[in-house]
């Protein structure tokens, strides 16, 4: 089953992104924030998708600053990671597979960026959700080991998922992660010590 994708420039602390997702019928919020009537005139122009989920890729406040406002017209359990330093309803771990219209979102533990990162890869490897682990040719601020095995999950996933991260950081607001494999200088780091060495030229 295939997703829709909405991409929204929801401003936020720091060109923030929310993500609106439909497959099939039902539909999923990934990190609600910033300008959140961005989020809900998305929703109200398309034909009265369920609710099913709002997906935290992490706990930082400039990306589930939009929490409490989104569930007043998207009534969906919040959904993160078991480390989660924000409340959620459900708590996710590695792998857990979410069922929605037919076909599902994958979580993959990511922990770098904060020990509560996740990314979700839809079923039909259209769509990885990033936040703050993978950005369009960087990646967040990090403890090197952790994000550096993250970074060695990210790159065994298929070329085909288009990345679509937290942040508005990059030239193009989203990319196919196989074009990402190849230009991202942390995303292809062949080893820790490169990784280490290519942080300090994170911006």
């Amino acid at each position: 089953m295939d997703f829709k994708v909405f991409q929204i420039p929801v401003g936020g602390f720091d060109s923030n992104f929310s993500y609106l997702a439909l497959c099939g019928n039902d539909a999923l919020i990934v990190d609600p924030c910033g300008d959140t009537s961005k989020i809900r005139r998305c929703l109200d122009s398309l034909p009265g998708p369920a609710a099913r989920y709002i997906l935290l890729t992490h706990s930082h406040r400039d990306h589930v600053s939009g929490v409490e406002e989104v569930k007043r017209f998207f009534p969906a359990p919040v959904c993160g990671s078991e480390n989660s330093a924000f409340p959620c309803d459900r708590l996710l771990r590695d792998a857990d597979r979410l069922p929605i219209g037919g076909g599902f979102v994958e979580v993959i533990a990511t922990p770098g960026h904060t020990p509560d990162s996740l990314c979700f890869r839809t079923s039909c490897d259209s769509a990885l959700f990033t936040g703050d682990t993978l950005f369009i040719g960087e990646c967040g601020f990090c403890r090197p080991e952790p994000m550096f095995r993250s970074m060695l999950r990210l790159r065994s996933l298929p070329d085909s998922l288009t990345v679509y991260s937290g942040h508005d950081y990059g030239a193009l607001p989203a990319d196919s992660l196989g074009h990402q494999k190849a230009v991202n200088p942390y995303l292809n780091a062949p080893d820790l010590e490169t990784f280490r060495e290519r942080l300090r030229n994170l911006r």
